[in-house]
């Protein structure tokens, strides 16, 4: 008897946490106390429930959302309920139904706003360091090449591989930006991506340094799986781009340094990506574009044969899980910053969508596959954005839109519409305010400008913590 009567329990429970969890198209529902206090035993339920996983874990994924502030998710958030039909609001993320949350500091020693470089080097490497510089300490100045000689640390990539275990990067950037590189490189300055002859040129590298690039292929041992964007900066400048017949490579070495990576395989669509024998031993070096990735929001569109985020993750997971040591794997939703620094809202809630959707196939994957709870998913950022929501918006209001048509959302200087998402700055449009204009205007798109208030020609970081999230329960 006791034992039907907790079945009947639990099956409530799950009949409940579904209707709490799923997204609502209305909000009726939530008018009765009743809805509110079964929600809170429901959660009170499931963390009483929960069981500590006190074990090694195998396998670890970190999940990097470049620029992916708290505004962000709970932006991002709405975004994802909003395009599956829903009011938004009470969508639940991936990431947020993990059990540890948490904040992060992200200053710079030298910088109260950071960038992504030096903070790359604070969660990879565990060392907190000056602007712009990678994979080296504090005492390294941002663009001398003679203070980083002695300045280099190691990453977790290193000692995951000095333990055995296959490591991989994947990211929506190039795969020598700030934040990946951060994991193998060690330079006094992030723009040092290329032998270009203009950030990096013959001067530095009669001084010991080299490029990023130089440093990913030249590794020993190379790096498993590299998944991401960035071919023209290891081809020659008299190369052209295999995609694109108007693009140059950028190096002045004239070394290609695909054909240096290792005898690696090499592929530059999804196409080739679908065709490789997952659990082969060699190193696998995917670089989809010539610069960054397509946005989502153009790459969903477009028909282009460019892998999603997702697919990457699963691909890579699958890839790894052929093998028996385990793994580390870095997942850098990147372009979410660089829509921000464009103030182009669309693009950058659009890719946190993507970005949380890779977070949830990654934990399908290892659930299917029997090795979740061998298993540990961190979620993070390395800085926010001085980007805000808010207007007093009616439930359910469109995130990129206006706030509800009411006199405390109309402006009190000119009377026009209130925008929903506005910047701290960066660059906005130069047309005038004015009701008939700002209602003609398709906030949907990603060309849209979200109001600044000081103009810049690109929007900065912001300051404040970014938070963290984890995973790392029994299962049974």
């Amino acid at each position: 008897m006791m034992i039907t009567i907790r079945l009947l329990l639990l099956l409530v429970i799950l009949m409940i946490s579904e209707l709490v969890d799923s997204g609502r198209t209305d909000w009726s529902i939530e008018k009765n106390a009743s809805f509110w206090r079964d929600q809170a035993r429901v959660s009170i339920e499931q963390a009483l429930g929960r069981k500590e996983n006190t074990r090694v874990a195998k396998n670890v994924i970190l999940f990097l959302g470049d620029g992916m502030g708290v505004s962000t998710v709970t932006a991002g958030r709405i975004r994802k309920g909003q395009i599956k039909g829903q009011l938004g609001e009470d969508c639940i993320t991936e990431m947020e139904q993990f059990a540890y949350l948490g904040l992060s500091k992200t200053y710079n020693i030298d910088y109260q706003t950071p960038d992504s470089a030096a903070t790359a080097t604070a969660y990879l490497c565990g060392v907190k360091a000056q602007l712009g510089t990678i994979g080296v300490d504090g005492r390294a100045k941002r663009g001398d090449c003679l203070s980083s000689s002695d300045a280099h640390v190691d990453s977790i990539l290193d000692w995951a591989q000095k333990r055995g275990k296959k490591v991989g990067i994947i990211t929506t950037a190039r795969i020598t930006h700030a934040s990946p590189s951060a994991a193998y490189a060690h330079v006094p300055e992030r723009d040092w991506e290329s032998f270009d002859g203009q950030n990096f040129n013959a001067n530095h590298l009669a001084q010991g340094c080299r490029d990023i690039a130089h440093q990913l292929v030249v590794r020993t041992p190379p790096i498993d799986l590299l998944l991401g964007g960035g071919r023209r900066y290891f081809y020659p400048v008299t190369t052209f781009d295999v995609e694109y017949p108007s693009i140059r490579g950028s190096r002045i070495d004239n070394r290609c340094l695909i054909d240096e990576f290792w005898k690696g395989k090499y592929i530059w669509n999804m196409t080739q990506m679908n065709e490789f024998e997952l659990g082969t031993s060699q190193p696998l070096l995917g670089l989809f574009e010539p610069s960054h990735m397509r946005y989502e929001s153009d790459r969903s569109q477009s028909g282009d044969d460019e892998p999603s985020l997702s697919r990457m993750t699963e691909f890579a997971i699958e890839h790894f899980l052929k093998f028996d040591q385990g793994f580390f794997l870095l997942i850098e939703g990147g372009r979410i910053d660089h829509a921000h620094h464009d103030t182009k809202p669309r693009n950058a809630l659009d890719e946190f969508v993507e970005f949380d959707n890779a977070v949830g196939q990654a934990k399908r994957v290892l659930q299917a596959k029997g090795v979740l709870d061998d298993s540990l998913i961190v979620v993070t950022a390395d800085h926010s954005h001085v980007f805000a929501f808010g207007a007093y918006s009616s439930r359910g209001s469109n995130i990129l839109g206006f706030g509800s048509l009411e006199n405390k959302n109309v402006s009190d200087f000119d009377g026009s519409p209130v925008n929903i998402i506005t910047y701290g700055n960066g660059p906005r449009s130069n047309s005038s305010r004015n009701a008939t204009y700002l209602y003609s205007i398709n906030m949907n798109s990603t060309d849209y400008l979200a109001p600044a208030a000081l103009p810049m020609n690109a929007e900065t970081h912001g300051g404040e913590d970014v938070p963290l999230a984890s995973y790392r329960e029994a299962i049974g």
